[in-house]
């Protein structure tokens, strides 16, 4: 389903689905479930609209939702962002590119910790002759 905006500015029409649509409510949390196993119960979770015509890096028309989501704890933070003309696609676009990067992380860590792990088993099971 897409949510239509009314005329007007694009940053404000997306701020206020955001916040007063039950549906899309409903949807943003749906989504943001899915970094359960990513973060913290401290993690804070922030689902931002930004104005789709200041500071992108594509052109887009006015006509796009353009959504960030914000993982936060401690100074530590990672975003994710996404254009749609359809607020739920933006939405979950933006959810999939976080998880996308949240998911590289973990792999990146949990390869090292396994080098680690097997460079000191290696050590420790070394044998003299």
């Amino acid at each position: 389903m897409s949510k239509k905006r009314n005329n007007g500015k694009p940053l404000e029409n997306t701020l206020n689905l955001i916040e007063t649509d039950p549906e899309v409510k409903s949807f943003i949390y749906q989504q943001i479930n899915e970094f359960a196993p990513y973060v913290t119960p401290e993690t804070l979770v922030l689902v931002l609209a930004r104005d789709p015509l200041a500071q992108q890096e594509v052109e887009v028309s006015a006509d796009n939702y353009r959504i960030a989501i914000v993982l936060k704890e401690d100074d530590a933070s990672i975003e994710a962002e996404a254009y749609s003309p359809n607020i739920f696609d933006a939405i979950r676009l933006a959810k999939e590119s976080m998880l996308s990067r949240l998911s590289e992380i973990q792999n990146k860590v949990e390869n090292s910790q396994e080098r680690l792990n097997a460079i000191k088993d290696a050590g420790n099971n070394s044998q003299v002759h």
